[in-house]
């Protein structure tokens, strides 16, 4: 009885020694399937926390100079007085991206010593250069772009920077319309943040 067993009993374990290992490929692939899927989840991530802390920085830079030019908002044009300060439009910056390259040179005036007597358009001049310095060192090729509001006491601040990162294919749309025209930005990896700053 045992002999005719034996050849049995072999080609069984054989057949399950196969599917064992057939198993074991199968389980392998899907493991690294599924390890992939979760380093392209992590590097997704990565990227939407970078975003996340640029726009971050872009807001607390947007809130510095609406308080810039709360302190120094002037007066509006009335008979014979000319406007100042935010009202005639000092704080107004519309350079395209690429103008924005260089190095923010400082003005002539710094107004930083208590004999100073400086006017509201030097200090919007130097309120501006030193909120584009700011910009240009918290965020990557920092730009800015700002345009007073005629119609209201509020201004339109845009802030850019250089990502690319974030700049991927499931972001086209968003990019479309978040800069202004007048920064002249064509690059993709170029992201913009838009504010509105009411007086």
């Amino acid at each position: 009885m045992q002999l005719k067993n034996t050849p049995l009993r072999r080609l069984k374990t054989s057949d399950q020694a196969g599917f064992l290992l057939i198993e074991v490929l199968v389980s392998i692939a899907l493991s690294a399937v599924a390890l992939l899927a979760l380093a392209s989840l992590n590097a997704a991530a990565l990227r939407y926390t970078k975003m996340s802390q640029y726009r971050a920085v872009a807001t607390l830079l947007a809130s510095d100079i609406g308080e810039r030019m709360r302190a120094n908002k002037g007066r509006p044009a009335s008979g014979s007085a000319t406007a100042e300060g935010f009202w005639a439009g000092n704080y107004d910056y519309a350079t395209s991206f690429a103008g924005q390259a260089g190095t923010v040179s400082p003005p002539g005036l710094r107004c930083n010593t208590a004999g100073s007597v400086c006017s509201t358009h030097e200090l919007a001049a130097l309120d501006l250069a030193q909120w584009r310095y700011q910009t240009r060192r918290a965020l990557p090729e920092g730009s800015v772009f700002v345009l007073r509001q005629s119609d209201a006491v509020a201004a339109d601040v845009w802030i850019a920077w250089r990502d690319p990162r974030v700049a991927a294919q499931d972001e086209a749309p968003a990019r479309a319309t978040e800069c202004p025209g007048g920064l002249a930005v064509s690059d993709p990896s170029i992201r913009c943040s838009y504010f509105r700053v009411n007086l």
